[in-house]
């Protein structure tokens, strides 16, 4: 199995400075991954076990998850979907020329059409919009369209921003369901503020 803690080491996770940005702003206003680094090492060994070789991000904040699991997987197929929001946060979004982007909200008529045009995905990461209403309906959508896998970011709901995604998490009762749930270790914490739960209706992502 490959060291994806070592394959990561460069790359800056959500950390105490990070959280005190969030603390302050209401926002993680910096150019870095927002992932617990625990579980982002998870995901990539979840990601090799099911040899994944197509990837669609929804909500993709700088880009900068999306940039690290590219240059450690070379996805096949790699897309993502934004509608700038860390831009209207002063920070800039950067995507490598191979990535496949819409500009645009996840639930608009673009995003069905170019979702559709992209055929069958093995993982989709929904990591946009938490209201619960949004994200319900990037479920609906997603799930109506040909993939392997579904993951949903901040299924722990640690936060009061984030109580919504554990709800529509917790709807998820049919299908198969792994949960991607490690200590914060950043934060200096023995529990998750985040957490990652990946979905399938047919494929059991534990296995």
């Amino acid at each position: 199995m490959t060291d994806f803690r070592a394959a990561l080491d460069r790359e800056k996770c959500w950390d105490l400075v990070t959280e005190a940005l969030f603390e302050a702003h209401g926002e993680p206003l910096e150019d870095c991954i927002l992932q617990n680094r625990e579980e982002l090492v998870a995901l990539c060994e979840f990601i090799e076990r099911k040899q994944i070789r197509s990837y669609l991000e929804v909500g993709i904040w700088t880009g900068r998850l999306l940039a690290a699991l590219h240059r450690i997987f070379g996805f096949d197929l790699v897309a993502a979907c934004d509608h700038g929001w860390a831009e209207e946060c002063g920070l800039e979004i950067r995507v490598h020329r191979e990535v496949r982007l819409l500009r645009a909200d996840s639930g608009s008529r673009a995003y069905v059409e170019w979702r559709a045009a992209l055929g069958r995905v093995d993982l989709v990461l929904l990591d946009g919009d938490h209201r619960i209403h949004a994200l319900r309906r990037d479920v609906r959508l997603n799930r109506e369209l040909p993939h392997r896998f579904l993951a949903i970011h901040d299924i722990c709901g640690f936060r009061k921003e984030t109580a919504a995604v554990k709800q529509v998490w917790d709807e998820l009762r049919d299908g198969h369901k792994l949960e991607i749930v490690r200590p914060h270790v950043d934060l200096g914490l023995s529990h998750s503020t985040m957490g990652i739960g990946i979905w399938s209706a047919t494929e059991d992502p534990a296995a």
